[in-house]
């Protein structure tokens, strides 16, 4: 739409209501949480409404992020009730912006939620949540790529008459623990286990959440 049609056009009652619930969702973030949104077009938008902390899942919001391109990171800060969400490309950040403001999911609880977008030079809540973490922990966001996120949950499917390979030290299902004066043959790869059966680093890899 060009800037004459744009002047020309009168927003319905609809378009209205919705324009002030977005300038509302606009203000409410910077105010309360520091978050500038920017009005030209970016690769990331800050989704109102669409985070953990008002009952929206990982699992919920990023299939509904992914029909307008490929998203290439999904954050989701703890307790606070947005996310951010960064495309590969301006164009499918754009066609975000217009294809899902305004648009209704329903969360955990079954209650009815509206999506709002607004564009934004970075995602800023990565400094703050990291100094709210156990000394030495370490979180790496994003350290694989959507696609082979999905790819490892595939293969989790059948978890429940899966077949186990262990790597490093056998691990005894009886005690859950291993028997460190036993190393099986070979190194041992980063994977999850139980934290008081090693000693110094443990890698654990968060999938969907």
């Amino acid at each position: 739409m060009d800037s004459n049609h744009q002047n020309n056009y009168k927003l319905n009652k609809t378009e209205k209501k919705f324009l002030r619930k977005q300038i509302k969702a606009r203000h409410t973030l910077l105010r309360h949480e520091g978050i500038e949104t920017v009005s030209c077009a970016t690769q990331i938008l800050v989704v109102a409404n669409g985070g953990l902390g008002n009952g929206v899942s990982r699992n919920q919001l990023l299939p509904v992020l992914e029909k307008c391109g490929l998203v290439d990171a999904l954050l989701m800060p703890p307790n606070k009730p947005y996310s951010f969400v960064r495309y590969k490309t301006t164009e499918e950040s754009k066609k975000a912006y217009v294809t899902l403001n305004g648009k209704e999911i329903v969360d955990d609880l079954g209650q009815k939620i509206i999506l709002y977008l607004n564009f934004v030079e970075k995602a800023q809540w990565k400094e703050l949540e990291l100094q709210a973490l156990p000394p030495g922990l370490m979180v790496v966001e994003e350290i694989i790529s959507s696609e082979e996120e999905k790819m490892l949950l595939e293969v989790q499917k059948s978890l429940k008459h899966r077949r186990v390979k262990h790597f490093g030290y056998e691990f005894y299902y009886e005690n859950n623990n291993v028997d460190k004066n036993k190393p099986l043959p070979g190194g041992i790869p980063a994977h999850i286990d139980t934290h008081s059966a090693f000693e110094d680093e443990i890698v654990s890899l968060s999938l969907g959440s």
